[in-house]
């Protein structure tokens, strides 16, 4: 019998090892912008972002998405020339549908210039980052046929790859005093490296088997992959609404600046989930094995040990963001984005909530219901679209952050509901309760080191993380939230 625990905590330290090492660079990437582009610009690049990001999920349709289930189901059944129709279809509709989006961009610049950006510059920004958008889309496509493969190192080096010719580019770029223009050229030229590149290491390492695999038209594939990405789209669409409508109406009810602000905090915030979100992307095609095989033991034992254990990881970490991040903005954006300094305080809360959402999206995507997750989303995003609206005019970018951290409780809470409709899940409420209160000690340890303390700030901030780090363990171990035993049994199920 395949060790799924060994593949699962490994293939999850990969994906977590690289996307925080990605993560880290994108954090450069907005450290450089925010530097040495003026506020307006900064903010003016990350809401055309978020804008396209709300019409870019059309780009896919969700098909890209659907390779993560249905390559290893046709790969365990030995079918490579599904494998290869699958990823042609999918390939077709990207062209397809891209072609429509870029076409409509390019129609309306210059209007969503004058009447949604309020600034002149967003229709040259809008136009090429729409291209970069349509190149990357292919780009995608092989990060996904690398997940369906389990193929996870080539999975998470895409966005590093990516990351690091960003990097490269922008310092180049610098040099020219080319402005807002230095990251939209990166981000057009970007994609197109990565596809050229990742393209040959899939045809050569992870299917070689490409192109003397069969094509075929198959109207019951056809229909089966659309099927799914449907449901995979509506999911997409939902959560493109949770994770944009802020900026852009932050770009709509206030200006660039309110953007700039937001766009520090809520990515900042955002990087907590890297490690929920590494495990979730090994999860998704563990769960779609399992649940094939109907080994529902083994799906119920590896969720409630996500459960306890994403919170255990997850809830240190939240404090000590929330106790530092005046200092944390101040070091990596400078002093005139302290004013995010609140909003982040609010979003990092809610990480808490959407780590536990992230397991049960996997999980659902995993045995073929990703309707759930989209009843889920759609059900958050239509509260986060009308909270935004009555929240955001009153209180700016403080009255996003509640508004997304309170949809991310709905969607945790909504999805432990239902997933008992599929496995018996027992909710670790004990060890959650324990986990939490260790945090809080934790966090008031902080708060009056802090206070008593009055030395280098790089040697107090150690000192205080060193104490408070013990301290969070040793509640732990003090309220047997976890357990010598329990760990032992863990270390031996991953070397063994």
């Amino acid at each position: 019998m395949e060790n799924y625990t060994k593949f699962a905590i490994r293939g999850a330290a990969i994906v977590f090892i690289i996307s925080i090492i990605a993560a880290f660079m994108g954090y450069i990437v907005r450290i450089l912008l925010a530097r040495n582009l003026s506020i307006e610009d900064f903010g003016l690049f990350y809401a055309v972002i978020s804008f396209l990001g709300l019409i870019g999920v059309f780009k896919s349709l969700g098909f890209d998405r659907a390779l993560t289930k249905f390559i290893p189901e046709f790969e365990s059944k030995g079918r490579n020339d599904l494998i290869k129709s699958s990823i042609i279809y999918v390939l077709a509709i990207q062209a397809v549908i891209n072609s429509i989006v870029i076409i409509a961009v390019y129609l309306l610049s210059n209007y969503l210039s004058s009447h949604f950006f309020h600034n002149a510059d967003a229709g040259f920004a809008l136009k090429l980052m729409a291209i970069a958008f349509f190149i990357d889309s292919f780009t995608q496509v092989l990060k996904f046929a690398f997940q369906g493969f389990r193929r996870m190192w080539y999975f998470s080096l895409v966005d590093l790859v990516r990351m690091l010719l960003i990097i490269g580019i922008i310092l180049i770029g610098l040099k020219t005093g080319f402005g807002l223009k230095i990251p939209v050229y990166a981000y057009i030229l970007t994609p197109l490296i990565l596809t050229i590149i990742f393209g040959f290491i899939f045809v050569k390492k992870v299917f070689p088997k490409f192109f003397e695999s069969k094509f075929s038209w198959s109207r019951r594939l056809f229909r089966r992959i659309s099927k799914y990405s449907i449901f995979v789209l509506a999911n997409d669409v939902g959560g493109v609404i949770l994770g944009n409508t802020d900026v852009t109406m932050l770009t709509y009810f206030t200006d660039l600046k309110n953007v700039a602000l937001y766009s520090v905090a809520y990515p900042t915030a955002r990087v907590l989930l890297y490690f929920p979100r590494a495990t979730g992307q090994v999860l998704f095609p563990l769960t779609s094995e399992l649940w094939a095989k109907k080994r529902k033991d083994l799906l119920k034992a590896g969720i409630e040990s996500l459960y306890k254990y994403s919170i255990i990881t997850i809830i240190p970490i939240v404090f000590v963001v929330f106790s530092f991040a005046d200092l944390i903005i101040s070091i990596l954006y400078g002093k005139e984005y302290l004013l995010a300094g609140n909003a982040m305080k609010i979003l990092v809360l809610g990480i808490m909530f959407a780590v536990i959402h992230q397991v049960n999206g996997n999980f659902f995507a995993g045995i073929g219901k990703p309707q759930i997750t989209s009843k889920i989303v759609y059900v958050a995003a239509a509260f986060n679209f009308a909270a935004n609206l009555a929240m955001i005019p009153l209180l700016g970018i403080l009255g996003a952050a509640i508004t997304t951290a309170a949809g991310y409780f709905i969607m945790m809470a909504m999805g432990l509901f239902e997933i008992r409709k599929f496995i018996a899940i027992s909710y670790p409420i004990k060890p959650w309760a324990g986990t939490f209160a260790a945090g809080i000690i934790a966090a008031s340890a902080i708060w009056l080191l802090k206070k008593m303390m009055a030395i280098n700030v790089w040697l107090e901030t150690g000192v205080i993380l060193a104490i408070s780090g013990l301290l969070y363990i040793a509640v732990l171990f003090l309220l047997r939230v976890v357990k010598v035993q329990e760990l032992k049994d863990l270390y031996k199920r991953v070397l063994k």
